[in-house]
């Protein structure tokens, strides 16, 4: 789980208690951003997986799968397959 991931719970479980403060509703939807972008870019490495894997591509599928890796453990993905 990211930092962001852990901040928009937080930021849920406050909005059940009380009504955010307009700081917090701005980080809300920030950090909702960031989710969106996140799993969108999850779901095209993932389609990208399986192109690979029905293609035979090895090595494609290595740098997927690294790419895969980087994502989860900062977020985001510095390089892409040329």
């Amino acid at each position: 789980m990211l930092t962001v991931h852990e901040r928009l719970a937080e930021l849920f479980i406050l909005s059940r208690q009380r009504r955010l403060t307009t700081t917090e509703e701005a980080e809300q939807q920030q950090c909702l951003q960031v989710n969106a972008m996140y799993y969108w870019e999850l779901a095209r490495l993932n389609n990208e997986a399986l192109l690979a894997a029905r293609t035979e591509d090895a090595e494609w599928q290595h740098d997927i799968g690294a790419q895969l890796f980087e994502l989860r453990v900062t977020g985001r993905v510095s390089r892409r397959r040329k």
